[in-house]
């Protein structure tokens, strides 16, 4: 067996605007390699918008069986056995709020609901960490949080998992948080992301859009990373339901999104 040391890249995370601040990754991984080979996972298939590129994942490729109108705002599409509902809405501060999130700064708010139509159940990656790289979830992780990306002209608002990027080997595998869906069930959330939008993916240890975000981009889109691995996710320190699994990019039909939709103006 053949020890390296791999560390994660000590350049800075994405911009993330003044109310998430750019900090630098210090962290040591130490893990035993068998192989150098790169592990990054295959792209999934396009979809609608098509990729752009620089990492990013498509939307779900499923045909989608209905997709439109989900009441003022809001948009629906049901594919690969779940029915995704969102609504956006233009979000302030709460009153003595501090820090960054969607409780101390303004932005846009996307309300959702996920239902498993499907026979088996599911494992929603709705519970994003902060930081993609533990290989816990932190007990205080926002619920609210959503990677934020562009891809194709659309604001992407995503809760959904990411590759290693080539080389990077992980002594503990990073886990995703979120939920697992029983045949029939719902679960609902919240994403968020400021405004105006600003590009916010985990640090370069992972394959991930790097392309700075348009401030004056039009549409948007929810896309929520949904997949069959519920034997692999188990108890995390956040409670409430919240599991934690390894993060993985998802494939072919597992990323689900809503149809692009306008903006809305506060």
């Amino acid at each position: 067996m053949v020890v390296f040391t791999v560390m994660k890249p000590s350049t800075p995370r994405a911009l993330r605007g003044p109310l998430h601040p750019v900090r630098p990754v210090v962290a040591l991984v130490l893990g035993a390699v068998l192989v150098t080979s790169a592990c990054g996972q295959a792209t999934p298939s396009p979809g609608a918008p098509t990729p752009a590129g620089d990492g990013g994942t498509a939307a779900s490729s499923a045909p989608a069986s209905s997709a439109g109108d989900a009441g003022a705002g809001g948009e629906t599409v049901t594919a690969g056995g779940v029915r995704l509902e969102a609504t956006m809405a233009p979000g302030g501060p709460e009153a003595g709020s501090t820090g960054a999130g969607i409780a101390a700064a303004p932005g846009l708010v996307v309300d959702y609901t996920l239902t498993n139509t499907g026979t088996k159940p599911v494992l929603a990656s709705d519970v994003v960490p902060a930081d993609l790289g533990s290989a816990t979830l932190p007990a205080d992780v926002d619920l609210k949080h959503a990677w934020v990306y562009e891809q194709s002209g659309v604001l992407r608002l995503g809760k959904q998992g990411f590759a290693p990027g080539p080389n990077v080997r992980f002594a503990a595998a990073p886990v995703m948080g979120g939920h697992t869906i029983a045949p029939g069930a719902s679960i609902t959330g919240k994403a968020y992301a400021v405004s105006p939008p600003t590009l916010d993916v985990p640090s370069e240890s992972f394959e991930a859009p790097r392309t700075p975000v348009d401030p004056g981009v039009k549409q948007w889109q929810l896309c929520v990373q949904v997949d069959d691995r519920t034997a692999q996710a188990r108890p995390s320190a956040v409670g409430g339901g919240v599991v934690e699994a390894p993060s993985k990019a998802p494939q072919g039909d597992e990323l689900v999104c809503t149809p692009p939709a306008t903006i809305p103006v506060a």
